[in-house]
């Protein structure tokens, strides 16, 4: 039996802070859901977890996240997910600008790690006993609460708000070099500002969010089905082994052996 796969998207104040809630629901299964895959997607993560909890693995690290609040940093490679019997996942995703704002400048220390969401001292008040019984729209109401009083401004984190739209903006297909320009400053400057507040360097941030174009055209393809040299040069990869080597890197697997049953993947709006 499958888990119940769902998907929340926010309006409002919190479409500047949480992209969307997706929801994992095995509450009602006897039986585990095994090895699912989640590729890297560029955002944080905050987890709900209610029930026997996840197992993950993540690059070589076996972990087991039992019911709680967890808070998940940049992800650089696709990790494996078995969801327990009996067990819902709440997982919110956020922007990744969202931890700067609120006042994480260290970000770096949790890239492809989970911690407790109170082991983060920016976000030790949240209360897992009040969370577990919200439905969506209440539960981004309440981190709202948390996360006001934390908000910040300051030029650095302007700047790296508005590299990351641009990023965003042109799907991945643009250079370090370029957003450095655009934004009217040193590559220097923006690699040092990217490990503080995202976490990863921005050459890395992105070629993740290239190769979720890629895999967004494998899974939604157009009406006419593209061979995977164009589907490559589509997305700003030299030729086919290019995007081979880079899809691999990230996803397990070449793009022809990518099989979109084994993964959680974004719902086509």
């Amino acid at each position: 039996m499958n888990t119940v796969y769902s998907e929340y998207y926010v309006s409002g104040t919190f479409e500047n802070f949480i992209k969307k809630l997706w929801i994992l629901d095995n509450l009602n299964n006897g039986d585990p859901i095994l090895q699912k895959g989640v590729p890297p997607n560029g955002c944080f993560t905050m987890a709900i977890i209610r029930g026997n909890g996840l197992k993950v693995k993540l690059k070589d690290n076996n972990i087991h996240l039992p019911e709680g609040v967890y808070f998940c940093g940049q992800i650089t490679q696709a990790l494996s997910l078995n969801i327990l019997s009996e067990t819902k996942a709440t997982m919110i995703q956020l922007f990744p600008w969202t931890p700067a704002w609120f006042g994480i400048s260290n970000a770096y220390l949790f890239t492809d790690k989970i911690c407790r969401a109170n082991e983060v001292i920016n976000f030790k008040e949240l209360n897992f006993d009040v969370l577990i019984g919200l439905k969506n729209e209440i539960v981004c109401i309440y981190l709202a609460k948390i996360f006001s009083p934390l908000f910040r401004r300051s030029p650095n984190i302007e700047l790296i708000s508005k590299s990351i739209q641009l990023i965003l903006d042109d799907r991945g297909n643009i250079t370090v070099a370029s957003v450095a320009r655009s934004m009217k400053c040193s590559e220097r400057h923006l690699q040092k500002l990217f490990q503080s507040f995202i976490g990863i360097n921005p050459k890395l941030f992105i070629n993740i969010i290239k190769l979720r174009e890629a895999l967004d055209h494998i899974v939604y393809p157009n009406d006419k089905p593209e061979t995977m040299t164009r589907l490559a040069l589509t997305n700003g990869y030299y030729d086919q082994p290019h995007f081979n080597n880079a899809f691999s890197s990230f996803v397990g697997k070449t793009p022809k052996k990518f099989d979109e049953k084994e993964f959680f993947l974004t719902i086509k709006k």
